[in-house]
């Protein structure tokens, strides 16, 4: 599963960042979240001094939640909620210009709530209104979450609405280049060089030969100069602007940019493909639109001073920046302030495995067993490190007490007969297989009882 998020991770915050889609505030479920002794009072996550609301990234990691297929495995939320962490730190920050800059109508936050009722299947806003009051959520705390959504899309909007295509976004260009740098205190000596070069290409002299001799970028120096086909947008300003000034054939410059001294030579021009190339203006737009976005957010987010307060998403987030010292002394934090909480040990153990301290993920691993019995995943994974370590009898015993807590989950039981089977343990092999066999009949037959119910009930209607 893991594997999928990483692969589909840029599908996923699309559709979280850019589609209009909200999602309940009711059974938010996971617990590695729950019952924070210090989210009340310092807060979880500050931007620019302002405290964020912990709903704000429990919607967001409900929602990437909801667009991942199966069950998921903690390691799995562990990462989920690193991408709500950025998430959740995205949406503030377009938030907070957005509260200076777009302003939203009671009509629309109305008609946002109508969509919202009829996307989930209420019969009636005040249906949903009911619901979204038993989870513990002010309706007009769920109507301000509602038109903070709308904000931060007509923020999103503005920003892309300013963009318009030119003729030179429709085409591609492809150019050659001299680059002479301009090392420190030596302007002169620069500017002078890159007259020397200009002055023997104007006399004719073979560019591709000056630029393996002359210039100082190795990207292209031992390709005669040569960038390929490139597009508006894919080098600094000036260069641009010379680059496709030209004609084929042309020489432009010197141009200055923060790279050096360029001289240009345009060796080619053609149409643009994108995508199946049948609206090559929408396509060329939308592009420009998101790399527009993309740079105005960037500076936005670089000046902005972001304050991870809880230790359990400092833990993360220095997890997956591979700073493991650092990620397993924040859980150690988290653990000291909700010492009940089985994830923390788990994902601290998981820490210690990566890092090759084995004794110490085994030991997180039995209090996380410990501290959540109900639930066969941390069996599994105790079981899996007493492998690891050789202590396979230690491991048979977590591996059959998971297959009892697994109850009807044939994903656990599917999962654990395979361990049997390496094991080469053919009795619980037989033993998991029946299980299996039991799961799937009962579903079965309550899929037969789901459909007869089906079929009564639409002989009552007709």
């Amino acid at each position: 599963m893991l594997t999928y998020l990483r692969k589909n991770m840029k599908t996923i915050i699309m559709v979280v960042a850019i589609l209009f889609a909200f999602s309940m505030f009711y059974g938010l479920g996971y617990s590695a979240f729950q019952s924070r002794k210090t989210s009340d009072q310092q807060g979880f996550l500050k931007i620019d001094g302002k405290k964020v609301d912990p709903r704000k990234f429990m919607q967001i990691y409900t929602r990437l939640k909801a667009n991942v297929p199966g069950k998921l495995k903690p390691q799995d939320e562990l990462f989920l909620q690193n991408m709500a962490l950025g998430q959740t730190i995205d949406t503030v920050i377009i938030l907070d210009e957005a509260n200076r800059k777009v302003k939203v109508s009671g009509a629309e936050i109305n008609k946002a709530i109508e969509d919202i009722a009829q996307k989930d299947k209420f019969n009636s806003v005040s249906e949903l209104k009911a619901t979204v009051e038993k989870s513990g959520t002010s309706w007009n705390e769920f109507k301000k979450l509602v038109k903070e959504e709308i904000m931060v899309q007509k923020m999103m909007e503005r920003v892309r609405g300013e963009v318009k295509v030119s003729p030179n976004d429709l085409r591609e260009i492809r150019a050659r280049h001299i680059l002479i740098r301009v090392n420190e205190g030596g302007e002169e000596q620069a500017k002078k060089t890159v007259d020397d070069v200009m002055a023997r290409v104007k006399k004719g002299a073979d560019f591709a030969s000056l630029a393996r001799k002359y210039s100082e970028d190795p990207g292209s120096k031992e390709k005669g100069g040569d960038l390929g086909y490139f597009t508006t947008g894919a080098m600094v300003k000036p260069f641009e602007d010379v680059a496709f000034s030209l004609k084929a054939g042309e020489i432009g410059g010197p141009v200055k940019t923060d790279f050096g001294y360029h001289i240009i030579r345009l060796e080619d021009t053609r149409l643009r493909k994108v995508g199946d190339g049948k609206n090559l203006e929408a396509e060329v737009l939308k592009e420009k639109q998101d790399r527009a976005f993309r740079d105005w957010f960037f500076e936005k987010k670089k000046n902005s001073r972001i304050e991870i307060l809880d230790p359990s998403l400092r833990a993360a987030d220095y997890r997956y920046k591979g700073q493991m010292g650092p990620a397993a002394e924040e859980y150690q934090k988290a653990i000291a302030q909700n010492p009940g909480n089985p994830y923390f040990h788990l994902f601290l153990g998981n820490i210690y495995e990566e890092t090759g301290k084995l004794d110490l993920a085994i030991l997180q691993y039995q209090e996380a067993a410990k501290l959540g019995p109900g639930d066969p995943e941390f069996n599994v994974i105790l079981g899996n490190a007493y492998i690891k370590a050789g202590k396979k009898d230690l491991a048979i015993e977590q591996f059959k007490r998971a297959s009892m807590l697994a109850a009807d989950n044939k994903a656990y039981h599917e999962e654990l007969l395979k361990l049997f089977g390496d094991l080469n343990l053919y009795d619980l092999v037989k033993q998991e297989k029946d299980e299996i066999a039991r799961v799937i009949k009962k579903e079965a037959f309550e899929e037969s009882l789901r459909k007869e119910a089906e079929s009564k009930a639409k002989i009552v209607t007709e």
